[in-house]
């Protein structure tokens, strides 16, 4: 699995993308995905490409987002939230629909740089607490 998506953990919509910052910038894509408009009028501060990275930190800091990525054995989850319990739940709605139970899943928190690595049966199961990222 190599696809990517963007997600709203609050309204629990998940689109299927082809590359983050390139579909966030399309079109009114940001607006499906419930970016308030002050955050996009900002996105011109961010040289397409070269500052993605910073982009994406951005966004994930100013709207209830989370983007995913496959990489083939595992996902990865990214947002920004102090409270997980929302993006937990967009995790566990998407895993339901899309994740074998040996899928790996790696979930970041950038508010808290903690993260949950497990495969979704674990999860599914134990419920993992997150842990701190090393530095």
């Amino acid at each position: 699995m190599n696809e990517g998506y963007w997600g709203n953990y609050m309204t629990g919509e998940i689109f299927l993308i082809d590359e983050h910052e390139m579909w966030i910038r399309r079109g009114n894509n940001a607006s499906k995905l419930g970016i308030p408009q002050a955050v996009q009028r900002r996105f011109k501060e961010f040289m397409v490409k070269e500052d993605r990275d910073r982009l994406l930190s951005f966004i994930f800091a100013h709207a209830p987002v989370m983007r995913f990525r496959g990489h083939g054995s595992y996902v990865t989850f990214e947002f920004n939230c102090a409270d997980w319990a929302k993006p937990l739940e967009l995790v566990c709605i998407w895993s339901e629909a899309n994740a074998g139970p040996l899928l790996g899943l790696l979930i970041v928190n950038f508010a808290t740089n903690e993260a949950i690595e497990a495969t979704w049966e674990t999860f599914k199961r134990d419920k993992p607490c997150p842990v701190k990222l090393k530095q």
